[in-house]
């Protein structure tokens, strides 16, 4: 499956996405929707040196809260993901998501049948 299908696909049942970056191991962007992917090593950079902090294992997902939007961000067999909502949405689906989203870009097969 290409980056764009990947995306596309994620879009169909993901549809309170605002923005989203899917990134190789390198954070190379992908496909996206938006620009969140340019300061994906920024993020994943800050969530690993809270684990760290913590005495914590790097981070495979991370949710941030703001005020207006929420991010979340996932990395799954050398590729990552990270996505903008709004802050309505049901944080386990949009992990989901895009879990299964980088599992079928990377060959990995579709848990949902």
């Amino acid at each position: 499956m290409t980056a764009d299908a990947a995306l596309a696909e994620l879009l169909d049942v993901s549809t309170h996405l605002h923005s989203i970056s899917l990134m190789d191991r390198d954070g190379r962007v992908l496909a996206e929707i938006g620009t969140v992917g340019t300061d994906s090593a920024a993020f994943w950079a800050a969530a690993d040196e809270a684990a760290r902090l913590l005495g914590r294992p790097p981070v495979s997902q991370c949710e941030v809260g703001l005020p207006d939007a929420r991010v979340f961000g996932v990395r799954e067999q050398g590729l990552s993901a990270i996505a903008v909502t709004a802050t309505d949405v049901t944080a386990g689906l949009v992990f989901y998501d895009l879990r299964e989203t980088l599992r079928n870009l990377s060959g990995g097969g579709d848990a949902r049948g």
